[in-house]
């Protein structure tokens, strides 16, 4: 099951954080080679590889090093909108990256990319059959409190852990203060322990594995823990004050099937949002084609409290951490009285309720959403049809008042307004799910700020942003 995630490049401007302007177009970013199901076990094939993608809009010098191992990779972009992938990054011998197993120590294996201009930048790792890929956020937005959002974990294959990691992207000493939601491979669930880091280490987390199920003609299940839950805190140490990190969380290969055994899978990577940038209002809407979604609603004080369509909300809470509403092709409403985060998960075709067919083809996938209090007023990315992705989305969120609506454009062009559907919790606001006619680069943009993912499908195949 091939998901070779397309790489949205997505300039997102005017982004409202706590009076600050937040955009994922920058020119520092960090990230680490995450954890990929084929570089484990005994005799791992390391077929995967890992490489980075880079949109600008004029000619930008770009430097991508792994600063304590020595290596350097330097590309330098067109002056009109380009798109660049990097070489594969290291994964073998002395400057090898990847994140193979928990740490015990912090690794000198962060991968650091500087430019001279502002650009957006893409991390991918990949083999031919399991891929995943994470929009990356410049260091001036990162944060020093952070908590991972991951997935009940089943696969279709062993040695699929769940994972989150941990970079210093500060001078001086870092303190990283982990405790983890369930047993990793080195620690017990709910037990802080701390770190000391500098800049350009890495420290990966992994949770145990805990067995299988099914088996015979339904397939085997490969089980894990679920990391969900686990924070990650920069804290003030007795060389210095706490300092900014960057955190990830994701999986070696996972399946969203709703408890079917031999369900499709993938791996996947994704930046942490920082806890100051959650939020207190989340419109949800359903994604066209897959439209059976599960979301996963995650607070940091479990006295917070959450409503579901003006009502509390009636799902349990899980760890006191997150309550998860089952999959739904509802729009939902989700308000709180103190910040939390929102997830959406889309499951394969045929499972969770979905279709299985040529024309409703798709795969698992993650998406952090972000709160209508944090808006966008210009996207622009690549939807790009490689490896059989056929189908590409957009969902937007957008406020009814003044011309909002009618100042909406797809492609420089004004969309017709009749497209726009009320949003069934909040009359305030519309939503959209279109399906464009094309692949290649898109932009949507409005005068006023709206809320906005994008996402596409081939056959046993998605991505998501």
């Amino acid at each position: 099951m091939r998901k070779f995630l397309q790489f949205l490049f997505l300039w997102l401007l005017t982004v409202t954080l706590n009076a600050q302007n937040f955009s994922n177009k920058g020119t520092d970013f960090w990230v680490g080679y995450g954890y990929h199901v084929k570089m484990g076990g005994n005799n791992p094939s390391n077929s995967q590889d890992m490489v980075l993608y880079f949109a600008t809009d004029g000619v930008t010098n770009i430097t991508i090093s792994i600063p304590s191992v020595g290596y350097t990779q330097n590309l330098v972009s067109g002056a009109t909108p380009t798109v660049l992938t990097s070489a594969p990054i290291p994964k073998t011998g002395a400057q090898d990256a990847r994140l193979t197993t928990e740490s015990t120590v912090p690794e000198n294996k962060a991968i650091h990319i500087t430019s001279d201009r502002p650009m957006v930048a893409y991390a991918h790792i990949y083999n031919q059959s399991v891929s995943g890929a994470s929009i990356l956020f410049p260091t001036n937005t990162y944060g020093k409190e952070y908590y991972s959002i991951n997935f009940s974990q089943v696969a279709n294959e062993d040695l699929a852990n769940c994972w989150f990691y941990v970079i210093a992207t500060d001078t001086g000493t870092t303190t990283v203060e982990i405790t983890p939601s369930a047993n990793t491979i080195n620690h017990a669930a709910g037990v802080p322990f701390t770190i000391n880091m500098t800049q350009g280490q890495v420290f990966n987390v992994m949770g145990q594995l805990t067995g299988t199920s099914g088996g015979g003609g339904g397939g085997t299940t490969y089980n894990g823990v679920d990391l969900t839950g686990s924070k990650i805190k920069s804290i003030a140490s007795g060389t210095g004050s706490c300092k900014r990190i960057a955190v990830f969380s994701g999986s070696g290969k996972i399946s969203i099937g709703c408890g079917v055994a031999n369900a499709t899978a993938d791996n996947y990577m994704v930046q942490s949002f920082p806890k100051d940038a959650w939020g207190k209002k989340f419109l949800t809407v359903p994604t066209s084609s897959l439209n059976h979604n599960i979301y996963r609603v995650c607070v940091s004080d479990p006295t917070t409290q959450v409503l579901l369509n003006g009502a509390p909300i009636t799902y349990p809470l899980i760890n006191n951490f997150y309550y998860e509403i089952p999959q739904s092709v509802t729009p939902y409403k989700i308000e709180s009285d103190l910040p939390i985060t929102v997830s959406q998960y889309i499951a394969s075709q045929g499972y969770c309720s979905n279709p299985s067919s040529n024309t409703n083809p798709g795969d698992p996938e993650v998406i952090y959403l972000s709160p209508v209090e944090q808006n966008i007023s210009k996207v622009l990315w690549n939807a790009t049809p490689n490896f059989a992705i056929s189908q590409h989305y957009f969902n937007v969120v957008i406020p009814n008042t003044g011309t909002a609506i009618s100042s909406f454009k797809l492609d420089g062009v004004v969309m017709n307004p009749a497209l726009f559907v009320v949003h069934p919790q909040d009359p305030a606001f519309s939503y959209l799910s279109y399906r464009l006619t094309s692949s290649g680069v898109h932009t949507i943009e409005s005068d006023s700020g709206f809320n906005a993912i994008a996402y596409g499908f081939g056959n046993a195949e998605s991505y998501g942003y």
